[in-house]
């Protein structure tokens, strides 16, 4: 897509029926891109986890994986020069306005000061009143999660900059955010999200999330659907009807 230089996929090798849904999933939108496969959590070498994670960290293997394959997913696009990436994790669904909505976000991103994150997902997560009552195509919010979202050189670079500077000690979303915030880097919404987390709702199997192993793949897709329901149309609906309103 004219503006996007590349799409990273961060997955696990034998994660076989993820690598099949992404294909699918990104193959149906005509969009190339690669995997991430590099510091699976079977494979991490101690010698990066030692440099890279706190002594005392309580991050688990898997979590210090998909920390460290967001930062090669950075690393690559500096060493070829990208300008603008998407990073997707192997688990996202891609609605059927995915291409409008990244090409919506893209050009918001042209906009926007260099150092940005725009996030393409959270149908189910609670956002301020202003977030329904916003015109612009993207809103400033931290991100809450980090399976799809574009970002562009200056923000990969102070982050890598960063790590290099530091060690970690939260998982990947947590630590984006503590980067950029640090870094001074914006994250916005886009206001129409386009990828939903498949492992969320029961699609996968989460690989990262102790609670929702706890519940059946039903309960997890109720709750995942009753909360975009009602933190994002219902809600929405209230909002806008009571500005009408003047209240």
């Amino acid at each position: 897509m004219p503006g996007l230089d590349g799409i990273y996929v961060l997955s696990v090798k034998s994660f076989t029926d993820r690598i099949a849904h992404i294909r699918k999933e990104l193959g149906a939108q005509h969009l190339d891109f690669e995997f991430v496969f590099d510091h699976d959590a079977a494979e991490l070498d101690p010698a990066v986890l030692a440099r890279q994670f706190a002594a005392d960290t309580q991050l688990s293997r898997a979590h210090c994986s998909l920390v460290l394959k967001h930062a090669e997913a950075w690393r690559r696009a500096l060493s070829r020069g990208q300008r603008t990436i998407l990073v997707l994790e192997d688990d996202v669904l891609l609605n059927r306005n995915f291409r409008a909505g990244l090409a919506t976000a893209l050009a918001a991103g042209r906009g926007l000061h260099d150092g940005w994150l725009i996030f393409l997902g959270g149908a189910d997560t609670k956002v301020p009143d202003a977030f329904f009552l916003s015109k612009t195509p993207i809103f400033p919010l931290p991100l809450p999660t980090a399976e799809g979202y574009l970002t562009d050189a200056a923000a990969m670079a102070r982050r890598i900059a960063w790590l290099d500077a530091n060690r970690v000690d939260l998982p990947a979303d947590h630590l984006i955010n503590q980067i950029d915030e640090a870094c001074g880097i914006g994250q916005y919404w886009l206001r129409s999200p386009v990828v939903e987390q498949g492992s969320v709702f029961g699609l996968f199997t989460s690989k990262l999330d102790r609670n929702r192993l706890k519940h059946s793949t039903v309960y997890n897709w109720l709750r995942y659907h009753w909360n975009k329901i009602r933190r994002r149309r219902l809600r929405g609906c209230w909002v806008k009807l009571r500005a009408r309103l003047g209240g």
